[in-house]
């Protein structure tokens, strides 16, 4: 008894171990993209973004004139984008699932750089889309709080893609809708009469779409969202019923009933012989069988004769 219980304790440990190697297997989700922000010169730039996961931490990058550098990371030296950077900027994480990366003071020079981060939780990381820096303009952009980082749905379902934006100032919003081929938020092209802060995409072909929202508001201030695929699937055909049988039963038919025939009397009459009466069996026929029974009774007296021999 005492070896069975000191195994039970042995396979509950080693389950109770196993459990946060099993809730580590998903992979960090993004739900937020960074978004395209269009900033002052000397603002405060801010790009954030969200995920899924625990034991979140985030790695910031910047693309500045053709070259990447990590700006996550104090330990190197000065480098050319800092110039231009404000005179505080770098990574800050809010709360365990949102990471934000500022620019306290962007100026002009970082125009047209490209900023994102990799979000890892020790087993897995995942890379969020990049963002376009772009400053110019007297107005801060409205702020995009809620944009799907990506979907997927079925041919044919009915699929409504929604931008949740808020103005800084409480100036008047308008929401304007895009699609570009390529993925890219340089090749966007505008969709005719979209301008509702929701678009019903197109499901009626599989293959995948992108869309992106430009967000503009009655100050002057511009946001354009992060390019957003819309993946469509072929539809799950339908699966095939077995054809049902039909009996059916034989329909009795009423018996026929066979009438006897009725003997008609008929109506034609012998043709008789010359000399013949009319009445009762001819003469010859009387004389044919006679000679007839005669020639047998001789055959049997004959036959009875050879028995008796």
């Amino acid at each position: 008894m005492k070896k069975i219980l000191m195994l039970l304790a042995a396979v509950m440990l080693i389950v109770a171990l196993c459990i946060p190697a099993m809730a580590a297997t998903e992979a960090p989700q993004i739900t937020l993209q960074p978004q395209n922000y269009q900033y002052p010169e000397y603002s405060v730039a801010m790009y954030s973004v969200k995920a899924t996961g625990t034991n979140l931490q985030a790695t910031w990058y910047l693309e500045y004139e053709g070259k990447t550098y990590n700006i996550s990371d104090y330990t190197n030296g000065f480098e050319p984008w800092e110039a231009y950077a404000g005179e505080s900027y770098g990574p800050n994480q809010p709360d365990d699932n949102t990471f934000i990366c500022f620019f306290g003071g962007i100026e002009a020079g970082l125009n047209g750089a490209e900023i994102w981060c990799v979000i890892e939780d020790g087993h897995y990381d995942v890379t969020s889309d990049r963002a376009i820096i772009t400053v110019q303009g007297d107005a801060m952009p409205p702020e995009i709080l809620q944009m799907p980082a990506a979907l997927s749905v079925e041919q044919g379902a009915e699929v409504e893609l929604r931008c949740v934006a808020k103005s800084n100032t409480e100036a008047q919003l308008t929401f304007w809708w895009y699609e570009t081929a390529t993925g890219k938020l340089q090749d966007i092209q505008a969709l005719d009469g979209e301008d509702s802060d929701y678009l019903f995409c197109d499901t009626k072909t599989p293959g995948t779409r992108y869309y992106v929202c430009c967000v503009t508001d009655t100050d002057g201030g511009r946001a354009y969202s992060s390019v957003v695929p819309v993946t469509v699937t072929a539809a799950t055909p339908a699966p095939e019923t077995e054809p049902t049988t039909q009996v059916i039963a034989p329909t009795t038919q009423p018996e026929e009933t066979t009438a006897e025939p009725t003997t008609q009397p008929s109506e034609e009459t012998t043709p008789q012989n010359p000399g013949d009466d009319g009445e009762g069996t001819p003469w010859y026929v009387i004389a044919a069988v006679g000679v007839t029974a005669a020639a047998i009774g001789a055959g049997a007296a004959v036959l009875v004769l050879k028995k008796k021999k």
